[in-house]
């Protein structure tokens, strides 16, 4: 990655994983996986970056990464609500060595958040530049009901790091603390034409509403509208420009007018002020994207065209419009 203003990084990898899946005599569903990584990073104009955290040291950077993790899952189904349900308690053990992870340049591992999506993953981490180091244990159920019209998943976990190192992690992203906070998501379906997930994170002190994001989606797969709200209150402050709070609200939809033709379009609307970010200038319902486009889809072939408006800057991509054209091709070969 080059700039003409600001910090410069090249980097490269190799890794190897390996996994091991087995269902015991019990019925328990055991993963098992290793991984192993090795780091080369080089980076020159640190100090531009202004947050120390993200700059790394300049020059020639290597590291090592090993991890090592035992996941464990028990299924029990039963009937109830007139339809089947599945009760299924999780643990999950990830141990990792102390990895040199300040002195790398943080590029891409910036917005980091505790999820539902990713909980139990090897990594909290986004992208490659920061590796969750340490030793620590996850916890969660999944249930869920199954019936002919009608289905819920809900799901709810936590872990907890076993050693008394320092976290990497910022405060407010849920992860800071020995034991995070929790997370868990439900989501609804009604036949094949209504859909509702939530997704939150609850602060593990006092149970305050970090994260809040309702999604809903109503029609079929070739017309249908979908609408959603997030609502972030990580209470991390202005230092960190990519985990400030914000709220906004999403509209999409789809509307299919032959056979293999539909025409679709989406916008984000930014709902946040001042009042939960102090450096933010919207003035509570402000644009930030928007998109229309037609698409042509058949068994073999897939095509579309979109127009994309961006009314806000994000990292090094201006504010501005954009043309997408998109092709795939489907079944070749078979």
């Amino acid at each position: 990655m080059s700039r003409t203003e600001g910090q410069d990084t090249q980097r490269a990898f190799s890794s190897a994983k390996w996994d091991l899946r087995k269902i015991t005599a019990l019925g328990q569903e055991l993963t098992l996986t290793a991984l192993a990584r090795g780091d080369v990073y080089h980076s020159d104009e640190n100090a531009s970056t202004l947050t120390a955290i993200y700059r790394g040291d300049s020059g020639w950077q290597h590291r090592a990464i090993f991890a090592t993790a035992a996941d464990i899952k028990w299924p029990f189904v039963g009937k109830a609500f007139g339809g089947t349900q599945i009760l299924t308690p999780r643990v999950q053990m990830v141990a990792a060595p102390s990895i040199s992870n300040l002195n790398i340049p943080n590029e891409d591992s910036r917005a980091v958040d505790l999820e539902d999506s990713n909980l139990f993953a090897l990594n909290r981490f986004p992208g490659y530049d920061r590796f969750e180091d340490d030793l620590r244990i996850t916890y969660g159920f999944d249930w869920a009901l199954r019936k002919s019209d009608f289905s819920a998943d809900i799901n709810l976990g936590q872990s907890y790091r076993l050693s008394d190192r320092g976290s990497i992690f910022p405060d407010g992203t849920g992860l800071s603390d020995k034991a995070s906070d929790i997370v868990g998501r439900s989501e609804f379906r009604f036949k094949d034409l209504v859909k509702l997930t939530h997704r939150f994170r609850l602060d593990k002190d006092n149970l305050l509403i970090r994260r809040n994001e309702v999604d809903a989606t109503i029609g079929s797969r070739g017309t249908y509208v979908q609408a959603g709200y997030l609502k972030l209150n990580r209470n991390i402050g202005p230092t960190l420009e990519d985990l400030t709070d914000r709220e906004e609200i999403r509209l999409a939809g789809r509307v299919r007018v032959a056979r293999f033709w539909s025409v679709f379009g989406s916008t984000i609307v930014d709902l946040t002020d001042t009042a939960e970010d102090p450096t933010s200038i919207s003035d509570g319902f402000d644009p930030i994207r928007h998109r229309l486009g037609i698409a042509y889809d058949d068994d073999c072939l897939s095509l579309s065209l979109a127009w994309r408006r961006d009314y806000q800057p994000v990292g090094d991509s201006q504010r501005g419009n954009s043309f997408l054209f998109r092709l795939a091709f489907r079944n070749l070969g078979v």
